[in-house]
């Protein structure tokens, strides 16, 4: 079993299991194939667990496989920037910014132990959208409105702002018609939208979710995919459309020229959240629960057990070669992102007092003493 930092404020090493007040114990594991790619990589995994309500990051400290775990309300999308992470939540859309320089005395205890130290630095309140996906064009930021139908934009004035929606969709209305799960921009472009069905009627995807599935080419508004089931975080890598379709366990890719589909590999799990580095993806697995409530979901033909984790594969041979899993404690992944060169990440919300303790300017940064009244 995996060692694990405590679940809480401040981490601390030595304990594979850790309490989340009066939420079960979270227990996980790391297989020695994961630890040799995360040793391999150089770099930390970070992933949302939307219904445990944790955004979480995987690091390497040189010797095991390290977890840290923030409370967040719902978090569902990341985005990673050049030394900022987007996250969407049920009601905002937030940007933490890493402040290096802090890193080093995040942990008084441990000083050195972290790479990375991410802080607040502005909140979007988009309302409640079931804002999926969060990504970047040339105009800025875009997050998809599953609840409108739509993709749209963070508003100074409004709650969000269109700025695109599927042809069939005939207006904008909170009514989730169609579910739209993914979004990814080529060359700062919108290029590709994934749905789970093409309907233009309050929750119409449902009549057929579990096959009923789209890819969108938002650039055309053209169907180019269908009979998907329950696609998911759509990404470009090495000129190709990549994509999880969800409900069959499956990773896959697209020829973008003769929009040739070919599966790389079947997961033993819901398969949401993607990333890439090299030839390996790294994909997040969530359990099918009795939520999901579908017999069809072939998931569950092929597989007798299903996990919530991630997955590394080699996409050149379609093989498993390492995986990190939760025996108990969360069930669900929804997205993942790849955190490049920090080993150890660490991160500050709103809801811990300690926050506010650190100060930032373009040259300087601070950890504020406490003071005698």
């Amino acid at each position: 079993m995996m060692d694990m930092p405590k679940v809480g404020n401040e981490s601390a090493e030595g304990a594979s299991t850790a309490s989340v007040g009066n939420a079960s114990a979270i227990l996980c594991e790391a297989n020695d194939g994961f630890k040799q790619w995360m040793s391999n990589y150089g770099g930390s995994v970070v992933f949302s667990t939307r219904r445990s309500g944790k955004l979480c990051f995987l690091g390497w400290d040189g010797q095991m496989v390290t977890l840290l775990m923030r409370q967040m309300n719902l978090p569902t999308g990341l985005e990673v920037l050049r030394g900022q992470i987007l996250v969407s939540t049920r009601y905002e859309i937030s940007l933490y910014a890493d402040a290096p320089l802090l890193a080093y005395d995040y942990d008084t205890t441990h000083r050195g132990a972290y790479d990375a130290c991410y802080l607040p630095r502005t909140t979007w309140y988009i309302g409640d959208l079931g804002a999926g996906d969060v990504l970047t064009d040339r105009g800025g930021m875009l997050f998809v409105n599953t609840r409108f139908s739509c993709i749209s934009r963070p508003s100074f004035k409004y709650h969000f702002e269109t700025a695109w929606k599927p042809d069939f969709i005939t207006e904008i209305v909170p009514e989730d018609r169609c579910h739209l799960s993914g979004a990814v921009a080529v060359d700062g472009e919108l290029a590709y939208v994934t749905a789970f069905g093409k309907s233009d009627k309050a929750l119409g995807w449902r009549e057929n979710q579990s096959c009923g599935g789209i890819l969108i080419d938002a650039r055309t508004n053209e169907i180019v995919l269908e009979g998907l089931r329950m696609p998911h975080s759509p990404r470009w890598y090495k000129e190709c459309l990549w994509f999880l379709n969800s409900a069959a366990g499956e990773l896959c890719v697209m020829n973008p020229v003769t929009r040739e589909v070919k599966t790389v590999c079947h997961l033993p799990g819901l398969t949401r959240g993607l990333g890439f580095w090299g030839n390996y993806a790294i994909v997040g697995v969530s359990q099918i629960g009795k939520f999901e409530g579908n017999e069809e979901f072939s998931i569950r033909k092929l597989n007798n057990r299903t996990y919530c984790g991630v997955i590394v594969v080699n996409i050149l041979t379609g093989r498993t070669e390492g995986m990190f899993y939760f025996e108990r404690g969360c069930e669900e992944i929804y997205d993942l992102a790849l955190l490049p060169n920090v080993h150890r990440a660490a991160m500050r919300t709103p809801e811990q007092p300690e926050c506010f303790d650190a100060l930032t300017t373009e040259r300087y940064s601070w950890w504020l003493q406490p003071q005698n009244p």
